[in-house]
């Protein structure tokens, strides 16, 4: 069935021209298709509003159109900001550091992932009630790791947030100093025994700081959240005939 939106059908071009920015989407047709009809509503909302843009294209009215309707958007205030900051100190922290050693169980193309988990768990259960757990580390990192750090016992120096990928940051850093990580760390590596020596808490930027970072990531939040409730209000306002919900119907 045709889609028309206020009166104009959807053209195959049209959709072809959405096609290559969604291409990677779980279902690229229908994530078209719908970019298409909110472009084209949001057009005869520019319209209809004499909107002029300084830039020729659709993109240039459409962002002209989304700035004049969302210019009063309200900013953040100072006390929210600072309750923001507040909400999650940790997210401020800087020059945290930690003495990190591990023992890698990599995986590779051919390797039996269950048994690789299962080795790599009983390993961790051992050094979890050894009494020697420096001897017997290392000498499990040299002999079982592979990683290259395997012929240093596992020693992978003092690491800080940002240095290492997401999943054996946050184990690292979640770790009290002086312990073993009680649980596997899964990664795209593979499995860790990850051991925390020594940390330093580094300290928190204080708000002042960081006050124009937060307004500006709360300022850019209202704005989407505005922009969202503005084209989902545009829409109910157009007649679209044959598309409802994102769906063709």
């Amino acid at each position: 069935m045709a889609i028309i939106v206020n009166g104009v059908e959807l053209a195959d071009t049209d959709l072809e021209r959405e096609m290559p920015v969604h291409a990677d989407t779980p279902d690229s047709a229908q994530a078209a298709l719908t970019a298409a009809v909110l472009r084209r509503v949001l057009l005869d909302e520019a319209a209809q509003l004499h909107i002029v843009a300084t830039a020729q294209g659709d993109e240039a009215m459409i962002e002209a159109l989304l700035d004049h309707q969302l210019a009063e958007t309200a900013a953040p205030t100072h006390e929210e900001c600072e309750r923001h900051y507040l909400a999650d100190l940790e997210r401020w922290r800087v020059n945290e550091r930690a003495r990190v050693s591990h023992i890698l169980f990599q995986v590779t193309e051919r390797v039996d992932l269950t048994a690789l988990r299962q080795r790599a768990q009983q390993t961790l259960d051992e050094l979890l009630h050894v009494d020697d757990l420096e001897l017997r580390f290392v000498h499990f990192a040299r002999s079982l790791s592979n990683c290259p750090s395997g012929v240093d016992g596992g020693a992978l120096g003092e690491i800080g947030r940002g240095d290492t990928i997401a999943a054996f940051e946050r184990a690292v850093f979640a770790a009290p100093a002086g312990t073993l990580c009680p649980v596997l760390v899964e990664t795209e590596f593979g499995f860790h025994i990850i051991r925390v020596h020594e940390k330093s808490q580094g300290s928190v930027l204080p708000f002042e700081q960081v006050e124009l970072r937060i307004r500006v990531a709360m300022s850019q939040a209202l704005r989407d959240l505005a922009e969202r409730r503005y084209v989902m209000e545009a829409v109910g306002r157009a007649n679209i005939q044959g598309w409802k919900d994102g769906v063709a119907t």
